[in-house]
């Protein structure tokens, strides 16, 4: 039977599709990851990993053992997890977290020396993938955490929504709107206004805002990033809706462009924390999650 080690092994591979980097996360050297992934394929009577001088890919077999081997090392961790867990709840080690890039950095840089003072002991991983991959690599056991823009509907998973973050209108710093203290939403009639690309939740709200105002949703120019669409509204393209820990994060310190908010029918969105059923660390999930949204709350808005 395969060893747990070769199993670990074989995902770095799967996740890095690289011999070298798959090798540097497990602390080992190439020549030791490339020997033991042959004895396992020998244990196995199976071809796992192609390997040519331009790529590494698995084999169909190989898909369908890296898959299995996840489940595995996820249960392996709950059961180290059940073995020093503790009625204190605390959380130590290692916390492997998925985060999409709109949201992961925003809502760590304001929670993150919270989450130092109250659990020292923890080391959190962040990883920044597709929003459509996160779901299948928390249940993989790949992460042990999710952070989203929005819940995730499978009883598979606990999801606790962290913030309803509201969105800020970003403009140029010489626009007429600039110069007061906040925005209403009538105002924005005749203005151009620029979204992420169709598909995303922040484009369908603004979308939906700009038919009801009056105001132009720009249809020839879209974002795929947040960074995008400040710099778009930096080269005088338009004007935009980011959400405020964004601004707060990367607007507020530029020059070129500020931020207002709007006095009323702002656009938001649902962050939330988002875990496995199964986790032994329900209890200290839960206690994360309230932690991360007392340090976020401040930039809420309201849900009444």
């Amino acid at each position: 039977m395969p060893s747990i080690q070769q199993l670990r092994y074989l995902v770095a591979i799967a996740d890095t599709l690289n011999f070298s980097r798959a090798a540097e996360i497990c602390h080992v050297t190439q020549p030791t990851l490339s020997m033991q992934l042959r004895e396992l394929e020998l244990r196995l009577d199976a071809h796992l990993v192609e390997r040519t001088r331009s790529r590494v890919g698995l084999t169909p077999t190989g898909e369908e053992v890296v898959c299995r081997a996840r489940e595995v090392l996820a249960k392996l961790g709950d059961i180290r997890e059940v073995a020093r867990h503790d009625q204190t709840y605390g959380l130590q080690g290692t916390l492997q977290m998925g985060v999409v890039q709109t949201v992961g950095a925003y809502i760590l840089s304001v929670a993150m020396p919270s989450i130092k003072q109250d659990y020292p002991g923890l080391r959190i991983v962040v990883r920044e993938d597709r929003l459509e991959n996160l779901p299948k690599k928390l249940s993989d056991g790949a992460h042990d955490v999710l952070l989203l823009p929005c819940g995730v509907d499978d009883s598979e998973f606990c999801s606790v929504r962290l913030i309803r973050e509201p969105l800020h209108l970003v403009l140029p710093s010489d626009h007429p709107l600039a110069q007061q203290e906040t925005i209403e939403p009538g105002q924005l009639a005749g203005e151009t206004i620029l979204s992420m690309e169709h598909g995303h939740r922040i484009h369908d709200q603004i979308a939906a805002l700009c038919s009801d105002v009056g105001a132009i949703h720009a249809k020839d120019y879209a974002g795929n990033t947040l960074d995008t669409l400040r710099l778009m509204v930096a080269c005088g393209m338009g004007l935009t809706l980011l959400p405020a820990l964004y601004v707060r994060s990367d607007v507020m310190r530029e020059t070129l462009v500020t931020a207002r908010p709007l006095s009323s029918r702002a656009p938001s969105r649902d962050i939330h924390m988002v875990w496995r059923n199964s986790s032994p660390r329900q209890a200290s999930y839960n206690a994360l999650a309230e932690l991360i949204a007392k340090c976020v709350a401040p930039w809420a808005v309201s849900t009444q």
